[in-house]
């Protein structure tokens, strides 16, 4: 049994469209931990002591899952700091445009049931006087930073830091708890799946596509729909044996 033409288009666009549907269901996801902790000593007159502050990195390995997961320094996709419990001062840094520029130690892993079971170890720039973050580097909302820039999370007491706008010493703040940004698994959330590499909103699966069924006939109907069949072919039979 050989397919016409139009069967066998018909039959490419299925196989195209199955293709498709694979390689989107397959597609690589970002996912990002958070920590939060609280300021103090800081120096940044929009930054607030005594009230908290996150950290976010987000990464991506090309995995569709946070399961049984490993992602190193070179999945970092972005950095994302938010200060003050309004969360009205930010700092955004693109990772993959800008890597950071100082050491980057160990990495994020999480079991079967995408729990972290590992952290990196140090993720941070050069102090100010060895480079920092230059400007067009990052982005901020809230807040004026003077470049360079230098953030920390590798447990040393001070976090964040910039160039005094009048050339003296430079603006920070701290964490309250006096060791930095603690980089132990129990202060980190679980990895969690995120709209973009460098946008931590959490992501919303698009809604499921519905099919709406093909209306079917009853038994009534089916049952007076094979009688009036039954009835047309007799008329039928009875036409050609009088012809």
């Amino acid at each position: 049994m050989s397919f016409t033409a139009p069967r066998r288009r018909g039959l490419h666009m299925l196989a195209a469209l199955a293709l498709l549907g694979a390689s989107a269901v397959a597609s690589a996801a970002p996912y990002a931990i958070n920590h939060q902790g609280t300021i103090a000593n800081s120096t940044f007159p929009e930054i607030i002591n005594g009230q908290t502050y996150t950290v976010t990195f987000v990464f991506d390995n090309g995995g569709t899952s946070a399961n049984s997961q490993t992602w190193s320094g070179a999945n970092l996709t972005c950095v994302i700091w938010r200060m003050n419990n309004a969360r009205d001062v930010s700092y955004v840094q693109n990772l993959v445009a800008t890597p950071p520029s100082g050491l980057v130690a160990g990495s994020a892993t999480t079991d079967a049931s995408g729990a972290l079971t590992g952290m990196f170890s140090s993720v941070n720039t050069l102090d100010i006087p060895l480079g920092g973050v230059p400007a067009g580097a990052y982005t901020t909302s809230g807040i004026t930073l003077t470049p360079p820039v230098g953030w920390f999370a590798d447990g040393a007491p001070t976090i964040f830091i910039d160039s005094e706008p009048s050339g003296g010493s430079t603006r920070r703040f701290d964490d309250a708890a006096g060791s930095g940004v603690p980089m132990n698994i129990a202060s980190w959330s679980a990895p969690q799946r995120v709209t973009g590499a460098c946008d931590d909103t959490p992501y919303v699966a698009p809604p499921a596509v519905t099919v709406a069924p093909v209306p079917t006939l009853g038994e009534w109907s089916l049952a007076l729909l094979g009688l009036a069949a039954a009835g047309l072919g007799a008329r039928r039979l009875r036409r050609r044996s009088k012809g």
